[in-house]
């Protein structure tokens, strides 16, 4: 036998197996469970997996074996936002940058890729109504972080994308609703399914895990590092609500109509400032940030900077404890400050609710700190129907507090919406 046909040989067995795929061309070493993914052959994967698992590089090596393996065929990385898309893209392209493959790009953009053998690679952001995806066929379809894909955009707009291919269909994310196809698939015997919590990586020391749950509490640990699915009845701003209001945009403050909302941490929480801008009738949250600073007057300070840099139209803070100092010292400073008592407190949360569900506030998916923060705000009802608000052990309020500041600033200023009875 030639050597010509013993490499040939030796070429088929590493395209036929994606692990030595892995290690021969694209010269990456994966772990056990990420072998297993790999090499499963199913129409239907879905991997519900934690925080740096690997599961972005896991899938971005499996559609490059399967670009490769099958000519003439088109792979779609669909994401919420194309940022998210890019990201996995980007892994693709690393691999093929650092390996003899790259001699068979023949087209290459920031979002399109071809090979030599007529398969594409194209990452498309999902959007909030699919309208980037229609008109694609795909062989294969990956959905990234498809946990936080608009429902309806899957039905509507992904899957028919493989209805003529009969082609497969990836979805990897981190949990979040259970009312979303995401977990109803996880949970179907129609699909071949993986858990990868974060321990699943040896490279993850037991200590960080245990640091982590430490500061972000016990649910949202559960959910970003054990990859479980999590009841949030008690939230007063259920994941799907939330997820009803996130849009894909780059928030920024310019020109235009600010409103922002300051709540003060003290010695234990955070200080945390949101910023809303009011257009065309809709509330679009451009700014937040939270930090750690028991000055209230440095605190103060910080606020009343961005108060002026921004040109901010009114400030709306808490006038309770230290809050009290608080709101003298911006009205000293010349700052338009709407004050308000703690029995004010559940109008502003209820104002946010009703902003929420009539779907007249608009959240960047990029904010996930604040999204936590909304989502780990827990109520009961007293005897008399009034509202008590509280937040989850090892968890902060703090931005969801200051956003329902700031959009009380607007309801304030314009009567944008009226609270609930």
């Amino acid at each position: 036998m030639s050597q010509r046909s013993i490499n040939d040989q030796i070429a088929e067995i590493v395209f036929n197996d994606p692990v030595l795929f892995c290690e021969a061309i694209l010269k990456w070493k994966p772990f056990g469970y990420q072998e297993k993914l790999l090499r499963d052959k199913s129409k239907r994967i879905i991997a519900c997996a934690g925080r740096q698992v690997g599961k972005s590089t896991t899938i971005a090596a499996k559609a490059i074996h399967f670009a490769l393996t099958n000519p003439k065929t088109t792979t779609l990385i669909v994401s919420a936002t194309l940022r998210q898309s890019m990201l996995m893209f980007d892994k693709i392209l690393d691999f093929i940058e650092s390996s003899p493959i790259r001699r068979s790009v023949t087209y290459r953009s920031r979002t399109r890729l071809r090979f030599s053998n007529g398969s594409w690679i194209i990452a498309l952001p999902a959007g909030r109504y699919g309208s980037t995806l229609r008109g694609h066929t795909a062989h294969l379809t990956i959905l990234d972080e498809a946990s936080f894909i608009y429902e309806e955009v899957i039905s509507n707009a992904v899957l028919p994308q493989i209805s003529t291919t009969d082609g497969y269909v990836w979805m990897i994310s981190t949990p979040w609703s259970k009312d979303h196809v995401f977990y109803r698939a996880f949970t179907s015997p129609e699909w071949s399914k993986y858990h990868l919590p974060s321990s699943s990586n040896p490279l993850i020391k037991r200590e960080f895990l245990d640091e982590q749950k430490r500061l972000i509490g016990e649910r949202r640990y559960k959910l970003e590092y054990e990859a479980e699915f999590v009841e949030d009845e008690d939230s007063f701003f259920p994941m799907t609500l939330i997820q009803s209001c996130l849009f894909d945009y780059e928030p920024r403050l310019s020109r235009g109509e600010y409103y922002s909302g300051f709540d003060f941490g003290g010695r234990e929480d955070y200080n945390a400032i949101v910023t809303v801008e009011l257009k065309d009738d809709k509330i679009i949250v451009q700014y937040c940030k939270a930090w750690l600073q028991d000055d209230y007057t440095s605190a103060t300070l910080q606020c009343y900077d961005h108060y002026k840099v921004y040109g901010i139209k009114r400030v709306c803070v808490e006038e309770i404890g230290a809050g009290i100092s608080i709101v003298e010292h911006m009205k000293e400073l010349g700052a338009d400050i709407i004050p308000i008592k703690s029995n004010d407190i559940q109008e502003s949360l209820l104002n946010l609710r009703v902003l929420m569900e009539r779907k007249e506030i608009i959240i960047s998916h990029d904010f996930n700190e604040l999204i936590a923060s909304l989502n780990c705000i827990e109520y009961e009802r007293s005897r008399t129907g009034s509202y008590i608000f509280k937040h989850r052990s090892g968890t902060h309020d703090d931005l969801g507090r200051a956003l329902a500041l700031a959009c009380f600033a607007v309801k304030a200023s314009k009567g944008k919406v009226l609270a609930l009875e």
